[in-house]
């Protein structure tokens, strides 16, 4: 038997990653008997330099694979981003099919095309990704190729789906400030979730970018997993922190930045950390145990 992790959100530079804590990663998926590890996109924002050396690290240990999130793709072109996109990896009866994806705004309510394309081109951190067509017209080109590689397949079992982007409305920002609403337009499009309800071999598909870790879901028969690491900032483990250690608590709780900051460099903070990250990296894999 094969048993494969999937990981979304790593952001290796932001959350400051060292060979430290990737040792505690490496040491907590051998604790779980891992043999293959695919990452969902956003390892860090320079793939050349932060994240292929971690991957050559890691593959020492682990079969890996991956698809490209959006911060991922600063620096890359066109011709890089495209010649890591679609991989099929297959587990005796089950295949893995992986794709970044993309989104066409179709997920953001009450705002005009322009209204988000400037927003974007202005404030959001895709301004720095140069891809060749707009945003929705690189959707409907990914969809198209998904849909030309499942026509295509001469298999009968069970397909597990790895993408970064948010594929189902279901899973969408609900807030009520307007600034935070407009992020949906950028985070996927419910399209690859129709796509995928036309091929039942599809059971599972796994995702990452929101930062919201959410229970599993099936919808239409097909169970939605994501559970993003993402900023250190929004983890679990800072809001166990705070129960535990109540006296550094600040008035404004609700603010994940201003808390974090509030205990970062605290000798309390680091050694909670340095004891809890296992659990926190548990608390963001997705497991399947496949067949060799």
């Amino acid at each position: 038997m094969k048993k494969l992790a999937l990981l979304s959100d790593l952001h290796l530079d932001v959350n400051e990653f060292t060979d430290t804590e990737i040792k505690v990663l490496v040491d907590t998926l051998q604790s779980q008997d891992v043999t293959d590890l695919h990452f969902a996109g956003d390892m860090s924002n320079d793939y050349k330099k932060i994240t292929k050396p971690f991957f050559d690290k890691l593959s020492t240990v682990f079969d890996i694979s991956h698809n490209l999130g959006n911060h991922d793709m600063v620096h890359l072109s066109e011709k890089e981003i495209n010649a890591q996109d679609f991989s099929l990896k297959y587990f005796g009866d089950s295949l893995l099919i992986a794709f970044h994806g993309w989104y066409d705004y179709s997920l953001a309510k009450n705002y005009s095309y322009d209204n988000i394309l400037a927003f974007k081109n202005n404030f959001y951190f895709d301004r720095k990704i140069q891809r060749k067509y707009n945003d929705p017209l690189t959707t409907k080109k990914s969809l198209h190729t998904l849909e030309k590689i499942l026509q295509s397949l001469n298999f009968d079992g069970r397909i597990i789906i790895a993408m970064h982007f948010v594929p189902h409305k279901a899973f969408s920002i609900s807030t009520t400030y307007k600034k935070f609403e407009r992020f949906n337009a950028y985070l996927g499009s419910q399209a690859f979730h129709q796509l995928f309800t036309q091929y039942p071999q599809i059971t599972d598909v796994v995702f990452g970018h929101a930062h919201h870790r959410i229970s599993t879901q099936t919808i239409d028969g097909i169970t939605y997993h994501s559970r993003p690491l993402g900023y250190t900032y929004e983890w679990q483990m800072v809001s166990d922190f705070l129960q535990d250690y109540p006296e550094y608590q600040i008035e404004e709780q609700y603010h994940l930045r201003k808390r974090y900051q509030a205990i970062r460099s605290l000798d309390n903070w680091q050694d909670y950390r340095a004891k809890n990250l296992s659990k926190e990296f548990l608390r963001s894999l997705s497991f399947f145990e496949l067949p060799s």
